[in-house]
């Protein structure tokens, strides 16, 4: 996937109108925030890519900003994010996006009416000769850009317009909002067919307190990446958890799957600096994501995420791993000693393990 950025330095460039030259050839393209990666979105994907085709263009593009422009324009109502920035790069590009083109959001784009920022922006600067709207398109400071406007205009500055139905599922419409309410519920796999993937988290291990591994449940605390991110309402969980291939080579114990995934590494401006797959094993396990009340009282003061890999008895500390959320088992419950607790946590396992199998 070829990542061109546009920094907000030469977005104020463009809007200023001080000759940057068009980065792109003629191409189709898609815009939006693509939060998940979802049904809908892949959609879009596969819809530019046969514009692209069919009309013999160069390049079949996406366009999305870095930074949420809700998060910009109204940071303390913005909901937690489905995809962090790196794990959206990688979703993208599973996805089968060629050409990602990462914009900041600026205060000169929000005030940007639609017609300029299709001119200069994505025509001007992408080559934009194809567009693929999602079915409810409204785009620039006006909320002006609608598919009867967004189409007139086309006809001005030589491009195509093709809308996107609605993609529903059961009915509804899948939308980022929805497949939020379904992880925040804890139904996952609701979550799972809106995306066409299971939901998931990558987070570092870091020290705990060794007690799983004192009653033969030994876990692995999962810090996520990055803050912002969404996680399912606090209990218990049926998962699969993806470590590194060098922890737990072939032949080891345990494993259920292997397989190449990456997390992009990027630097401070957004740009990919390192993201070459890398063999990766797959665990089965479960998961508890609370306040851990049977060991700490009346509960930490911030939530942990516990997960206990299936057959697993490598050393995961300072390691990054994907965590797939697959389906909740329960709440969190406050045990009145460790021989209750242990005695669930085997019909937790058991649970766990039929899901995982299913």
């Amino acid at each position: 996937m070829r990542l061109i950025r546009l920094t907000a330095d030469a977005i104020d460039k463009i809007i200023a109108g001080d000759g940057h030259r068009p980065v792109l050839g003629p191409s189709a393209l898609t815009l939006g925030s693509f939060d998940g990666v979802h049904i809908g979105h892949q959609r879009l994907l596969q819809l530019v890519t046969e514009a692209r085709d069919r009309q013999g263009l160069e390049s079949a593009a996406v366009f999305t900003f870095i930074q949420s422009p809700r998060q910009v324009l109204h940071p303390r109502s913005e909901p937690f994010e489905l995809t962090t920035w790196r794990a959206k790069l990688a979703a993208l590009r599973a996805a089968g996006c060629e050409t990602l083109i990462a914009a900041d959001f600026v205060p000169a784009l929000a005030r940007l009416e639609y017609r300029e920022f299709v001119r200069t922006i994505l025509v001007g600067q992408f080559g934009m000769r194809h567009f693929v709207a999602g079915y409810d398109v409204h785009r620039g400071a006006d909320r002006g850009g609608t598919a009867a406007t967004l189409a007139g205009l086309g006809a001005e500055l030589g491009y195509s317009l093709e809308v996107c139905e609605a993609v529903r599922l059961d009915g509804d419409i899948v939308s980022s909002s929805g497949i939020r309410r379904a992880v925040a519920a804890g139904d996952l796999p609701l979550a799972a067919r809106l995306l066409g993937r299971p939901y998931a988290m990558w987070g570092v291990v870091e020290p705990g307190d060794s007690r799983g591994h004192a009653i033969g449940y030994p876990t692995a605390n999962v810090a996520p990446l990055a803050a912002g991110k969404l996680l399912p309402a606090n209990g218990v969980y049926a998962v699969r958890v993806h470590v590194p291939g060098d922890v737990a080579p072939a032949g080891t114990a345990g494993v259920i799957g292997r397989g190449e995934d990456a997390l992009p590494e990027v630097d401070r401006d957004g740009h990919m600096t390192g993201a070459a797959p890398e063999d990766w094993a797959v665990f089965g396990g479960m998961l508890n994501f609370g306040y851990v009340p049977t060991f700490h009282g009346d509960g930490l003061a911030a939530p942990r995420v516990e997960a206990n890999l299936f057959g697993f008895n490598g050393e995961l500390q300072g390691r990054t791993v994907k965590v797939e959320w697959l389906a909740r088992l329960r709440s969190e419950r406050k045990f009145a000693g460790t021989d209750d607790l242990v005695a669930q946590l085997a019909l937790d396992e058991a649970a766990a393990q039929a899901v995982i199998d299913a």
